[in-house]
């Protein structure tokens, strides 16, 4: 079963700041206040945001913080697999996903929305495809496919 989530764009509720303390515990980060406003939003904001526009959301609640924090923080989140870069079609920005869940993402090149799609059928028959073709050399951990599109109405 395939499932399209189009992102709702209200934000949802922030998580309490012991949650992200334990998140970023979990994933071997020292818990300072910069760090916390960066993933409580990064988490809050709709869609896939942009360094930029968690730092629009950051720098409200505290100004002094700067956007090559939080590129810094990012990519720490990055690496420690707290969230996962998606780049646009154009490769221009870099946004950022809080899901590390396996899932897919299709690229509106008339909205530059990025949406979120789940197919295990889809996942199964990568999966085999790989398998069969017995890469060498190379070990598939997972995987993301990026389709680029648009939206069509269906009326």
């Amino acid at each position: 079963m395939s499932t399209y989530s189009d992102h709702v764009h209200t934000l949802p509720t922030p998580p309490r700041p012991d949650q992200l303390r334990e998140r970023l515990a979990q994933a071997g980060l020292r818990a300072t206040r910069q760090r916390l406003l960066i993933l409580e939003s990064l988490l809050v904001l709709p869609g896939h945001p942009t360094a930029e526009q968690v730092h629009r959301r950051v720098a409200g609640l505290e100004a002094s913080i700067s956007l090559g924090t939080v590129y810094k923080a990012l990519d720490s989140f990055v690496e420690a697999g707290l969230t996962r870069r998606v780049a646009s079609a154009e490769g221009a920005s870099r946004r950022y996903d809080a899901d590390c869940t396996e899932h897919h993402h299709l690229f509106c090149t008339d909205t530059q929305e990025i949406i979120d799609y789940c197919d295990p059928q889809l996942d199964a028959l990568i999966r085999e495809f790989f398998a069969a073709k017995g890469l060498q050399n190379f070990q598939p951990h997972s995987f993301s496919l990026h389709i680029t599109g648009n939206k069509v109405s269906n009326g």
